[in-house]
């Protein structure tokens, strides 16, 4: 199994950075907890080395749907390839 990871490789997210989370407000710090242990593709990977996810989804009501949810990148050590 390749082990490198690359844009479109599946992968776990293992915990978030505290730098990452500690200025939002509360409620979004628990959104952004509630993806510890999920999976997602990598979108992206910058020049820096970080990693960019996206977690979220659409929802619909009787007129209109829209995507909800955060996108944020992270190091290699924040996430592990399934």
């Amino acid at each position: 199994m390749d082990n490198e990871i690359k844009i479109g490789s599946r992968v776990k997210l293992l915990r978030l950075p505290e730098s990452l989370i500690d200025d939002l407000p509360v409620d979004e710090q628990e959104e952004m907890k509630s993806y510890v242990g999920k999976e997602a593709t990598i979108q992206d990977i910058d020049k820096f080395g970080y990693f960019w996810l996206g977690f979220g989804e659409t929802v619909e009501d009787e007129q209109n749907s829209y995507y909800t949810g955060h996108s944020f990148c992270v190091l290699p050590e924040f996430i592990e390839i399934v």
